[in-house]
């Protein structure tokens, strides 16, 4: 067995972060800031410092706050901001100047070196889901939330091929998973996994015209008329074919189902009317001898290429979405947003999924230079080092992309923040001269 090569954390970590700034330079962010309105002539706010400073402040969840935000800005900037003039940056222009950051981002993501098995038979494994992050009542009217009062729905697609994000929307709470799911060629040659919010027979006819392929649950109000059988029971089976599925499910005791079925996709013509087409899928379950009851999937991959184990496996990957959004909730400061303003709840989320995309950037690169040693790098570990280490980054950061701070003032401007600013004010120490 040849000897693995020895590869320094250090350096590696370096590597990723020098490869991050020369494809994300301050120049490139300076020029989306000022193509988006966000900062058209710069005075004391540099948009690049600014940039960084919002992602590794807030979006690491090292401040949360965006008076400390401010406090750390004039730190690293050794210049003196007005809470206005810094408060007053929070307008729909950032919003767009965060949204195109992450859209060049995201088209810019690289693949993984790890060796992926899947990605020999499809160009990229899609995996779709989204979750809610609660707000105050108070912005009802902008972002009305289903089963509670208010709340924001992120909408994301997740690249197993890149172990990143491949796109995200923001919507309000109560829109419907299956209402934001937008095909087009860009499902070509992937396969989709995604839950039962996007269960629309329409939807997956849609995605196989595209040349896609999916997995998904099969939805508890479905009944499927079963065609034809893949998988032959031995002994005194049931006949199945015929038959709708909630008919003889409960009599069935073979431990794997592979069948085809047919189900009726909705169309929708041009002038508003709606029609019915039949449509063959394939449905395949696995049953579980504790509880009894089969765990069951709709797909289109063929029997003959991926077995009833197989797709059920490929399915209960969809889990890394989970973990993506547990670590954007509780790494990145995006558990509850404790804001009344909108235009800083939507400039927060996109500071939060930034964060995240250039997290799991530098995490990829790192992972897979660490790899190369024989060592494992986990999305959890990383992202622990990732937060707790979020100040030392942006210094690392900011030298590698050239963007100038102040070394010499950090502690003298630091210091000023332990000065009270009303001095007048009573405190509990002056009962001793009472």
């Amino acid at each position: 067995m040849p000897r693995l090569p020895n590869v320094d954390p250090h350096v590696a970590l370096m590597a990723q972060i020098d490869k991050l700034t020369h494809s994300f330079p301050a120049d490139l962010i300076a020029n989306l800031a000022k193509q988006t309105g966000f900062c058209l002539r710069e005075k004391k706010v540099k948009a690049p410092l600014f940039f960084w400073n919002l992602i590794l402040g807030f979006g690491a969840s090292m401040q949360k706050t965006l008076a400390s935000l401010r406090k750390r800005y004039c730190i690293i900037s050794a210049k003196e901001l007005a809470p206005s003039s810094f408060f007053d940056r929070f307008t729909p222009s950032l919003i767009a100047f965060l949204s195109a950051v992450l859209q060049h981002l995201l088209s810019t993501m690289v693949r993984s070196e790890l060796p992926r098995k899947i990605l020999t038979q499809f160009k990229d494994v899609l995996i779709i889901d989204s979750t809610i992050v609660r707000l105050l009542d108070s912005l009802a009217a902008f972002f009305p939330g289903t089963g509670m009062p208010t709340g924001v729905k992120i909408n994301t697609i997740l690249s197993v091929a890149t172990d990143n994000l491949y796109r995200m929307a923001i919507y309000a709470g109560k829109r419907a998973e299956i209402k934001v799911l937008k095909l087009g060629s860009w499902v070509k040659d992937h396969l989709l996994l995604f839950d039962m919010g996007y269960f629309q027979f329409r939807a997956f006819e849609r995605i196989m015209q595209l040349g896609g392929h999916f997995i998904t649950r099969l939805h508890e109000n479905a009944d499927p008329k079963i065609v034809s059988v893949n998988r032959s029971c031995r002994g005194n089976a049931i006949e199945l074919v015929g038959k709708n599925l909630r008919d003889c499910l409960s009599s069935l005791k073979r431990g794997i189902l592979d069948v085809m079925v047919e189900v009726k996709a909705t169309r929708r013509s041009y002038r508003g009317k709606r029609t019915t087409a039949p449509l063959i899928l394939r449905l395949v379950g696995i049953l579980n001898e504790e509880t009894g009851e089969y765990h069951m999937y709709l797909t289109d991959l063929l029997p003959e290429a991926f077995s009833v184990e197989q797709v059920a496996e490929l399915y209960r990957g969809r889990w890394c979405v989970e973990l993506l959004f547990k670590e954007l909730k509780s790494r990145y400061a995006l558990d509850v947003i404790r804001t009344s303003k909108p235009e800083i709840v939507r400039a927060l989320i996109y500071c939060a999924m930034i964060t995240l995309e250039i997290s799991r950037r530098l995490f990829v690169g790192y992972r897979d230079a660490m790899s190369r040693a024989g060592k494992v790098i986990t999305p959890d570990r990383w992202a622990g080092f990732f937060v707790e280490n979020a100040g030392i980054l942006l210094r690392k950061i900011l030298r590698a992309s050239n963007i100038e701070y102040s070394e010499e003032l950090l502690l003298s401007l630091a210091l000023r923040e332990t000065i009270a600013p009303n001095p007048q004010k009573e405190r509990l120490e002056d009962v001793w001269n009472a």
